[in-house]
């Protein structure tokens, strides 16, 4: 931990270890939040070089690859409550876009929105098992209309 925040935590005039638990939900969801950041740190599959000194094509890579880790680590871990996840992929990607961002903000919450029970049954088992992958677009009302 940075020594500023750490010197900044033991000066501090309230118990931070009980602002934690408020700010995660109580004490056992910070333990779990904490073995999640774990799993992640001590993961030598996420120690790779800053994205920072990488081009656009090797960080575009590299953002595929922890992205595909994220899925198969998830999995292997059995990480299925939303909130988990939340914290797993957090550590994994860091302040980083991982590159399924959108497919899991905004394409298979428009599935569950969007579709009928019988296009759900075929199109979420495919886009949660990363059979299909999707995005997600949409144009602004009377967008590329001509005004004349």
């Amino acid at each position: 931990m940075n020594p500023d925040i750490e010197r900044e935590r033991l000066n501090a005039s309230f118990n931070v270890e009980e602002v934690t638990y408020i700010l995660d939900g109580g004490p056992e969801k910070t333990k779990r939040r904490r073995e999640i950041e774990s799993l992640v740190f001590s993961d030598p599959d996420f120690n790779e070089e800053d994205p920072n000194f990488l081009s656009r094509s090797e960080r575009y890579d590299q953002a595929v690859r922890k992205s595909a880790q994220m899925v198969l680590k998830l999995r292997e871990y059995g990480i299925a409550d939303p909130e988990e996840i939340y914290y797993y992929k957090s550590m994994a990607k860091g302040n980083h876009h991982e590159s399924f961002g959108l497919h899991f903000a905004m394409f298979i919450p428009s599935l569950h929105r969007l579709c009928d029970p019988q296009q759900a049954k075929k199109w979420l088992s495919l886009a949660e098992s990363f059979h299909a992958v999707g995005t997600y677009a949409q144009t602004e009302l009377g967008h590329g209309q001509s005004w004349t």
